[in-house]
């Protein structure tokens, strides 16, 4: 084969070649924006699973808390007692009610700490995506302004068909090829990479999904102790107030 012939089939090899890379990459492209979709899809939802057990069950379960112990205390208050060995009884139960409440209370504030450590280490990743878009949009408008540079070129008739030469045109078609081989191994690996996503992705959606039901189950939970809070409440008016 000449090396005319061989420029021509080389040139059509690259031609098919892009073409099945175009398909391949739109693909991927169409893959990667159904996991982002389902990530941010699960990132919502756990906002919202974060929103409900936080500022939901944890201030209705402080709540209920601080209500259980000022029944306590009530009722200590109120005890009808006789001699030092009784008032001491009530005085120590007292001290030993604010104890445990303020024990409990200072255990919350340690693992709220940790929370917002936590939170503060998803901002500080969340920051780190940020930057890394800007990065890759910064490199989108710099791809964008050199070939628009390269059309004036063209517009221009700096890069004119008049002008070719065929070493020329088989140097730029051999580095064609190359470029496309290169394509198809980095459009494989991303094909991996986005299956590999897509299954961790699946496994958050059903974590996602079980902490809201979880939340729900302790919602109902907490909701039962404040009813009988509310018992003892009413019991304690009619008894110890009586």
């Amino acid at each position: 084969m000449n090396t005319k012939d061989a420029l021509k089939t080389k040139i059509k090899s690259n031609r098919r070649e892009i073409f099945e890379l175009d398909v391949a990459i739109d693909k991927n492209r169409s893959k990667i924006d159904a996991v982002r979709s389902a990530t941010e899809r699960d990132g919502a939802s756990i906002a919202r699973n974060y929103t409900s057990a936080l500022y939901g069950n944890h201030q209705l379960t402080n709540k209920n808390t601080d209500e259980i112990f000022k029944n306590r205390v009530a009722i200590l208050d109120n005890m009808e007692v006789a001699g030092e060995v009784e008032v001491n009884f009530r005085e120590t139960m007292i001290n030993m009610a604010n104890i445990d409440f303020f024990s409990h209370r200072a255990e919350i504030n340690s693992d709220i700490i940790e929370i917002n450590s936590k939170l503060s280490e998803v901002n500080s990743k969340l920051t780190e995506i940020n930057k890394l878009i800007m990065e890759r949009n910064e490199k989108s408008v710099k791809f964008n302004k050199e070939n628009l540079a390269t059309n004036k070129r063209f517009l221009s008739g700096e890069f004119h068909p008049s002008k070719a030469s065929n070493n020329a045109n088989v140097e730029r078609a051999q580095g064609n090829s190359d470029r496309c081989e290169k394509l198809r191994l980095n459009t494989k690996e991303n094909l991996s990479a986005i299956e590999t996503l897509g299954t961790l992705g699946a496994g958050n959606s059903a974590n996602v999904l079980k902490n809201a039901v979880e939340i729900a189950r302790r919602r109902n939970l907490i909701n039962e102790n404040q009813e009988a809070i509310i018992a003892d409440q009413r019991l304690i008016a009619e008894t110890v107030f009586e």
